[in-house]
Order: C-alpha cells, then sequence, then structure tokens
C-alpha cells in the first residue's frame, strides 16, 4: 500500500504541466493529390506535397522566430473532392510525414520524409469522405520557418483496391508556442 502512496505522489510530482503558450496558428489546406483507382493494396503508397509555401512573413507577424519555442501539429483532415459518395474505409492506416530536404526521387521521400507529424491506424471501415489524421509532439519549427516545406501522404496496410480514382484534399494545422 506504501508503494502505491509513493507511485501516487511521484505521478504528480514528475508530471509537469506545459509552460509554454499559444502564440497563434499556422494553417495549410487545400494540398491536393489524387490517390488512382486500382493501386495495389499490398505496397505503400507516397503522395509527395512538395514546395508548400510556408507563409511564415504572414504567420508569425509581430512574433520573430526567437519568440517562438515550438511549432507543433495540432491536426489534419483527408477529404474526398469527388462528394459524399466515396468512403476511405479501404484505407487502415495513414502516415503524414514531414520532408528534410528536396526530393528528386522515390528512393529520396523513403530516406528524406521520415518525421512523421500526423497519422492515424485503424481506421474504420464506415469511415465515410473524411479521414480525421492525430498530431504527434513533434516541434517542427525548423521546417515551417523555411521558405517552403514538403510533406508525403503515405498510404499503408490497405484492405482493398480503390474502386475509383479519388481526388483528394489535405488540410493541416499547426499551433506555435512561445
Amino acid at each position: 500500500m506504501k508503494f502505491i502512496h509513493f507511485l501516487a505522489i511521484f505521478l504528480l510530482f514528475a508530471c509537469k504541466e506545459d509552460d509554454l503558450d499559444f502564440a497563434f496558428r499556422m494553417e495549410y489546406i487545400n494540398q491536393r493529390f489524387e490517390i488512382p483507382a486500382g493501386i495495389n493494396p499490398i505496397e505503400s503508397h507516397f503522395f509527395l506535397q512538395a514546395d508548400i509555401p510556408s507563409n511564415k512573413a504572414t504567420f508569425f507577424g509581430n512574433f520573430s522566430e526567437e519568440d517562438i519555442t515550438e511549432v507543433s501539429p495540432l491536426g489534419a483532415r483527408l477529404t474526398s473532392l469527388e462528394g459524399t459518395n466515396i468512403n476511405y474505409g479501404f484505407i487502415s492506416e495513414v502516415s503524414i510525414r514531414i520532408c528534410t530536404d528536396e526530393i528528386f526521387s522515390q528512393q529520396d521521400i523513403v530516406q528524406k520524409c521520415a518525421r512523421e507529424i500526423f497519422f492515424r491506424e485503424d481506421i474504420p471501415l464506415n469511415t465515410g469522405d473524411e479521414i480525421d489524421l492525430l498530431p504527434n509532439g513533434l516541434n517542427v519549427k525548423e521546417f515551417l520557418t523555411r521558405d517552403d516545406f514538403s510533406v508525403v501522404v503515405v498510404l499503408r496496410r490497405l484492405r482493398d483496391f480503390p474502386p475509383t480514382s479519388i481526388n483528394t484534399r489535405l488540410d493541416m494545422e499547426f499551433q506555435a508556442r512561445q
């Protein structure tokens, strides 16, 4: 019993509240790509979104880069542009990774786009025409303070062949904290 009390007290003091304050949001909407019909369910599929303007001057406004300690993922969503008759239930896992450098080949995507910023596993079969992705805790300030950045959408472990080509929109949101 003493051990449980000790553990509870230890955990209470070990958990430190985040002392960073929210400064502003950075939104990158309407990044488009097409999921082709009939892609192989066994392989992972990579959809590069290259050279997305960071618009850091607009987002940072009166803040300097030194004022901002962290820029972290807040949320992302994949949405079908084909209407509500699309069901992304053929996808089991989605990962969005940020790229560390310029991409010239498929091999570059695998090597330079390894830092996952959003993900979703075990997507329900009846997910419909949108997939909300979960953020992770990475600080991506070094990427979003460049002039532009690239991400890759990775579809892994497909359950089935996509029934039709699906024009898809990716929206991402980040939070800057000081």
